[in-house]
């Protein structure tokens, strides 16, 4: 007898539609088992108690109905409500539940595939937004990062500098050694500008052997130093089966303008770049609209 009634609440527990059912049935039998009720305790056979006993009765039995049905969806009206939350935000979230009815497998299940979607949108976007050979940004994340970034610098009155740099013969890297070689290079560049630029600098690779770092808060002689530090790096680096020397790196720096934006920045970095691959390479040169150009660091052929 007792395995058979825990048996049918385990069977009641994990069944919304049973739940469901008996307490419909409870409700609509409620003023009949009221009646029952009355008559069985021989209670006065008067008409106007016995309507208003079962009256009270059913009653009892609505809210009851409704207080029960309340309990069993209110995890439904949560997870609609952070449905609708992580439509809108974006923002996940967790919806632990002990229940084993059909309501908790939803509950569960829902909450594991936004937890899922979640991580997936984030490695979706990671990827959408990394070079996948350096590790830096590109050139997309770089548009969505400076948009901020100089948007901070107006509100701030701050100054924004650019460097924008290019590997030296690159491609006679990759003729001659191969382009398993010329991979090579370009991790350890990227690897190289992550260890020499600061936290807040905003570092991408911006096309096949170009790269780009924006800096905050700098103006065009600091940015000239760290270009020249990157340059004397890049001249130190060793790549196997490439001597020491062999990879070098000719810069491009230009100081912002308040007005400017990221297409006008780059112009005129790219600009000293050119000149600075046009006077021997493994050379840093900075752009200034006043002057045209002027140079810094020391070439080493």
């Amino acid at each position: 007898m007792i395995p058979t009634a825990r048996g049918a609440l385990r069977v009641i527990k994990t069944s919304l539609i049973l739940k469901v059912f008996l307490v419909c049935f409870l409700a609509v039998h409620a003023p009949l088992i009221g009646l029952i009720v009355y008559l069985a305790f021989g209670l006065p056979e008067d008409p106007v108690p016995m309507v208003s006993a079962v009256v009270a009765v059913t009653v009892l039995g609505t809210v009851f109905s409704f207080a029960m049905m309340w309990m069993f969806f209110k995890p439904l009206r949560t997870l609609a409500a952070s449905v609708r939350r992580f439509n809108v935000d974006g923002v996940p979230f967790q919806l632990p539940s002990d229940r084993s009815d059909e309501v908790g497998v939803v509950l569960r299940s829902v909450t594991c595939m936004v937890s899922d979607m979640n991580l997936l949108m984030m490695r979706l976007k990671h990827q959408a937004l990394t070079d996948p050979l350096t590790g830096l940004g590109n050139r997309r994340w770089l548009n969505e990062r400076v948009a901020e970034e100089i948007a901070r610098a107006k509100r701030q009155r701050e100054t924004i500098s650019i460097i924008v740099f290019d590997l030296d013969n690159f491609k006679q890297i990759n003729d001659r050694y191969g382009h398993d070689v010329g991979d090579h290079v370009l991790v350890a560049a990227g690897e190289l500008i992550t260890k020499h630029v600061r936290p807040y600098d905003l570092a991408a690779r911006i096309g096949g052997e170009e790269f780009c770092v924006v800096l905050p808060r700098t103006r065009g002689a600091d940015a000239l130093t760290i270009a020249e530090r990157l340059r004397a790096c890049f001249e130190e680096a060793i790549v196997h089966p490439l001597a020491k020397g062999r990879v070098t790196a000719s810069f491009g720096v230009y100081q912002a303008e308040p007005e400017d934006g990221l297409a006008r920045m780059l112009t005129f970095a790219d600009n000293a770049l050119y000149h600075a691959k046009q006077s021997g390479r493994n050379l840093v040169l900075s752009y200034d609209p006043d002057k045209q150009m002027s140079s810094t660091g020391n070439r080493r052929d």
